[in-house]
């Protein structure tokens, strides 16, 4: 049977976490991207405000031009808003899917036929093959690889409380799958 302990959710939230996080490069690159944007308006609207007071530009000149400015400013901000709550996939995925995995079981076990055909299928990449009552061969989707692969690495950590999952143990393990009922 497979089960999972919060630790091993824990960690592997974690370890998705990082590697989703080496993923999300390009929406922070358009949040740095998109605060110089807006930086640049704001000095564009003081240095319109200096001219405006040195008499450099006429005060209908400055009303046009700061129009301009504000209405780029409003625009940079709505963008930059959305980007800082933009929510990936991935997060979405960390946050509301994986905790069930604690008790995956009991909703299992609480679920109508296709519901339990679905979670089987999220556990299982081919189908079960049945032979006298038990199952004669299985395969596992690769996040449950992943799972029993660090249920694996905390069985033999000596702590046990913590382990740290870089991408490159990741990388190693996954080169050694591990496959349990």
């Amino acid at each position: 049977m497979i089960s999972s302990s919060a630790q091993i959710v824990n960690l592997y939230k974690k370890t998705l976490k990082k590697l989703f996080e080496k993923d999300d490069f390009q929406r922070r690159d358009e949040i740095q991207k998109t605060k110089k944007e807006l930086e640049k308006l704001e000095l564009r609207k003081s240095n319109l405000q200096n001219d405006l007071m040195d008499r450099a530009i006429t005060s209908h000149d400055y009303q046009d031009m700061k129009s301009r400015v504000d209405k780029g400013i409003v625009l940079t901000k709505e963008k930059l808003t959305e980007l800082q709550q933009e929510k990936s996939p991935f997060k979405v995925y960390l946050q509301k899917e994986v905790p069930m995995l604690e008790n995956l079981l009991e909703f299992y076990r609480r679920s109508d036929g296709g519901t339990k055909k679905k979670i089987l299928g999220t556990i299982f990449a081919e189908k079960l093959i049945l032979e006298k009552g038990n199952v004669a061969a299985h395969v596992f989707t690769e996040s449950i690889q992943l799972i029993l692969r660090i249920s694996e690495v905390l069985r033999r950590s000596e702590k046990k409380k913590e382990v740290d999952l870089d991408q490159s143990l990741v990388a190693t393990l996954a080169k050694k799958p591990i496959f349990k009922i």
